[in-house]
């Protein structure tokens, strides 16, 4: 895995707060848990595909919609995962330990995704 992990890890821990802080701030403002929760994961999501395209795989030389199409789609299966995982675990832990745990169980099947898939050199060579 090594350090392009690492850049996947520092660009996820980016999203990370960028979610965790439009989360509560959308919590305190009453919003909806899981209205405020959607809404901070689509935010992060926008921030990770950005970090992702230009800092981790610096695969930005071939189409960045089809890329970004990709990316959304990983990040909502994976998503979903996250999302259930922090609902489940929100109703007999506290918010923080939930969101930490969906985050962390999403993460590994996103970076291979992401590796694979999304921003793959092979999908990169083809496009040119």
């Amino acid at each position: 895995m090594g350090q392009q992990f690492i850049k996947f890890a520092v660009v996820g821990a980016v999203g990370f707060v960028t979610d965790l802080l439009i989360f509560y701030l959308l919590v305190f403002v009453n919003t909806e848990i899981l209205v405020a929760r959607l809404f901070a994961f689509w935010c992060a999501t926008m921030v990770t595909w950005l970090g992702n395209r230009f800092f981790t795989f610096a695969v930005y030389e071939f189409g960045w919609f089809k890329q970004l199409i990709r990316h959304l789609s990983v990040s909502h299966l994976f998503g979903m995962v996250n999302i259930s995982v922090f609902y489940c675990l929100s109703l007999m832990a506290p918010l923080f330990l939930a969101f930490v745990m969906g985050t962390a169980i999403a993460m590994i099947g996103n970076y291979t995704c992401s590796k694979f898939w999304v921003f793959s050199e092979r999908e990169q060579k083809a496009a040119t």
